[in-house]
């Protein structure tokens, strides 16, 4: 994506109406709706791979979603990996994974390429923790190293939240705030805007490489949910205030729950399914509408394991070891929540079309990316689940 499309202004996305949360159907006013992601009238490509390791696994899913050649020699590349917190995989993108991404965009011979997030600070602070000293102890920066050793990558980790240290050699004045303030137009549940990293508009593309993994609050987070990381904490604070999630998910062996890695926790008490997605509607709404203010080139999503119950940071795992690519936000997150049902996971994704969850509702109507089943591509290598991943898809 060139840099001058990243930011969707209002006047682009009032040209067309608002998709209607219903599949395949639109409101009968807006003949015309936008699309950000796929185009209407074209389907969005989705690879989905595994291959003899995790490296392998990447190069051959971005192959099969169209691959990278967007990237022109002499561009600037921002890869973008979950740094949630200081934990390995899945809390955070396996470093093999960010390694494989790494190489593949240095094929293309960037002039630069910048590994960056936020992680999370408990405190909603801009203080602590540093993104790279998370980095160091999940792996990314030993990847990163590796990357420069092997094949002369230009590449560094930063975090957003230093960004300044690159400004001079993106051509950024050095007064430039390290957040950019914004309101798209569909960014209904934002009355006063949000702000995003300035760092990733000053850029020629953005490459997203998510986990696939179950959330306590969100249900799922992947390609969408990766834009709170890319969030001033002032916004991260706004929208944890709508909704604080179950955290029984998170902690039904109480105080022992940490400490019995994968413990398989019992699912949960059956909850009335209306009142679960009124309450986690408004959440995951904001969530959504942060995509408005940027479009990444690519998202590649890292299923070397999953949580599959619980999450973002601890929780029962369960390994797919796929990779799933796409430039599409809608089709990678609707293919790796299925992924997450073939895994088997939390009976409120279980329950429920992958269509009809209320994060994917909501990324619909306001138009990211794809809204049916019949608009999905879906090419695939080595995956022996692949019949089971198309059911959960289709339904």
């Amino acid at each position: 994506m060139q840099r001058r499309d990243f930011l969707l202004t209002s006047t682009g996305l009032a040209a067309g109406g608002i998709l209607a949360p219903s599949i395949g159907k639109l409101h009968a006013e807006d003949a015309k709706p936008t699309r950000i992601d796929t185009p209407i009238g074209q389907k969005a490509q989705v690879g989905i791979a595994r291959g003899s390791s995790m490296a392998d696994a990447v190069t051959k899913a971005v192959e099969l979603s169209g691959g990278i050649d967007f990237i022109k020699e002499g561009q600037t590349v921002l890869i973008k990996p979950n740094v949630t917190g200081a934990a390995i995989n899945p809390t955070t993108t396996d470093p093999e994974v960010l390694y494989a991404v790494i190489k593949l965009v240095n094929t293309r011979g960037p002039r630069r390429i910048l590994v960056s997030d936020r992680c999370f600070s408990p405190l909603f602070s801009e203080a602590t923790p540093k993104t790279v000293d998370v980095m160091k102890a999940v792996g990314h920066i030993e990847a990163v190293e590796q990357a420069k050793s092997d094949t002369k990558a230009p590449v560094m980790a930063i975090g957003f939240e230093e960004a300044e240290r690159e400004y001079a050699d993106l051509g950024i004045q050095k007064d430039t705030p390290r957040w950019r303030k914004m309101k798209p137009e569909l960014a209904k549940h934002w009355p006063n805007g949000y702000e995003l990293a300035q760092l990733l508009f000053s850029v020629d593309h953005v490459v997203n490489v998510p986990v696939i993994k179950t959330h306590f609050q969100a249900w799922f987070t992947m390609a969408m949910k990766a834009f709170v990381g890319m969030s001033h904490h002032r916004t991260r604070i706004e929208f944890h205030r709508e909704y604080s999630g179950d955290r029984s998910l998170g902690d039904q062996l109480g105080v022992h729950a940490l400490e019995q890695k994968n413990s398989r926790r019992r699912r949960g008490i059956r909850k009335d399914q209306a009142e679960e997605d009124n309450k986690i509607y408004p959440f995951v709404a904001k969530i959504a509408e942060l995509n408005l203010g940027l479009r990444p080139a690519l998202n590649i999503l890292d299923g070397t394991k999953s949580f599959v119950f619980g999450g973002p940071s601890h929780g029962d795992e369960a390994a797919a070891k796929v990779v799933v690519a796409s430039r599409d936000r809608v089709a990678a997150d609707v293919v790796g929540v299925a992924v997450l049902k073939q895994l088997g996971c939390e009976e409120r994704i279980m329950k429920r079309s992958v269509w009809q969850i209320p994060f994917v509702r909501h990324a619909v109507k306001i138009g990211l990316g794809v809204q049916s089943p019949n608009e999905i591509d879906l090419r695939a290598s080595d995956v022996p689940f692949l019949d089971e991943v198309k059911g959960f898809m289709a339904t």
